[in-house]
C-alpha cells in the first residue's frame, strides 16, 4: 500500500434525524485522516438533510448529496459508491458507530498482506431503549485472522457487516452488476453484496482485537421490519441464487416450493393459531 490512500466512507441515509449527527461525529474522528464521508440522503421526511447541511456544509471532508427522488435502499446505496472516490471504502449505515481506530488499524492489515480484499472485524449490538450492549452472536467463537469456508458464514446467516468492513475499491469493482451499479435494489442487498463476494473468491481478514463499533437496534432499522427482509430474502436473493445454493448445499429454491408451503399452511388445522406460519405465508403469496 503506497502513500497514503484515500478512504471513502460512504453514508447512504434516509429518515435518520435521531442518530445520523452522532454517527458523521464518530466518521469525522477517525485517527486516520485521509478520508472523505459521502453522505447520500434519499428524500428524507423528517428533518435529516436539513440537520446535516445545517452542520457540515462547511466540513471539507463531508460531501453532501440529495436524491431527486426516493431510489429505495440499494439505489441509494449505488448512488453513494458512484459519488466516491477512495482507493478504499466503507459502507455505513446512518444510525451507527464506528471506532475511532477502525479505519488506520484495518490499514494496517491491509499493509501486511496486499492479497486482502476485504477487513472486517467484531462489533457490538447497541439496543437503543436500554442501552444495553452484547457482542454480535456470530463473532463470539470467531477466531480472528483470514476467514475460511466463507460459504458457512453466509448460508441463511450474515456472520459480517458492511459498516465494520474495509475494502479495496478494485475489488468491488469485480462485483459490480454493471458500471457503477455495486447493489441490488433490494432489502438485503447488504447480504447480496457478502454473497457476491463469496462468489468472486474474496479473502477476507478478520479482526477481533477490539470491538470496533455499536450496531444500533431501534424502532425504526430497516431490519425491524422482518416481512421486508424475508420478502427480499425469497423474491430477490434465492430467486437470483438459488443454482449455486442448490450446488453448494442440495437446498432448492423453487415458486413450487412457496406453493407447495401455502397448500401445506391451508390444508393444516391449527395453522391459523400459530403466527409465525401465517406470517411466513403471506410472504410466501407476495411473493408468487
Amino acid at each position: 500500500m503506497l502513500g497514503r490512500p484515500l478512504v471513502s466512507i460512504i453514508v447512504p441515509t434516509y429518515n435518520a434525524v435521531k442518530y445520523v449527527q452522532e454517527t458523521l461525529e464518530s466518521c469525522l474522528q477517525q485517527t486516520y485522516d485521509n478520508i472523505e464521508i459521502v453522505f447520500q440522503d434519499d428524500c428524507s421526511t423528517d428533518g435529516t438533510w436539513e440537520l446535516v447541511t445545517s452542520l457540515y456544509a462547511h466540513v471539507p471532508r463531508v460531501k453532501m448529496f440529495r436524491n431527486a427522488h426516493n431510489l429505495g435502499i440499494g439505489d441509494n446505496w449505488n448512488a453513494a459508491y458512484r459519488n466516491s472516490a477512495g482507493t478504499y471504502v466503507v459502507v455505513f449505515n446512518a444510525d451507527d458507530l464506528m471506532h475511532p481506530a477502525m479505519i488506520e488499524s484495518f490499514l494496517a492489515l491491509f499493509s501486511q498482506d496486499s492479497t486482502i480484499d476485504i477487513v472486517t472485524g467484531t462489533f457490538e449490538v447497541l439496543v437503543t431503549s436500554t442501552g444495553h450492549t452484547f457482542t454480535y452472536p456470530d463473532h463470539v467463537n470467531l477466531p480472528g485472522g483470514l476467514v475460511n469456508n466463507m460459504y458457512s458464514k453466509l448460508f441463511f446467516k450474515s456472520s459480517f457487516h458492511w459498516n465494520y468492513s474495509l475494502v479495496k475499491r478494485g475489488f468491488l469493482r469485480k462485483l459490480e452488476i454493471q458500471e457503477g451499479e455495486l447493489f441490488m435494489n433490494t432489502q438485503v442487498c447488504d447480504y447480496e453484496l457478502w454473497f457476491r463476494s463469496f462468489l468472486a473468491d474474496a479473502k477476507v481478514y478478520f479482526d477481533n482485537t477490539r470491538i470496533w463499533g455499536y450496531y444500533r437496534r431501534h424502532e425504526t432499522n430497516a431490519s425491524s421490519k422482518p416481512n421486508g427482509e424475508l420478502r427480499s430474502f425469497l423474491k430477490d436473493f434465492l430467486e437470483h441464487h438459488h443454482e449455486i445454493i442448490k450446488k453448494r448445499s442440495g437446498f432448492r429454491y423453487t415458486r413450487r416450493l412457496m406453493r407447495n408451503f401455502i397448500t401445506f399452511c391451508n390444508n393444516t388445522k391449527s395453522f391459523e393459531k400459530d403466527v409465525f406460519y401465517l406470517y411466513v405465508k403471506r410472504i410466501a403469496q407476495s411473493v408468487l
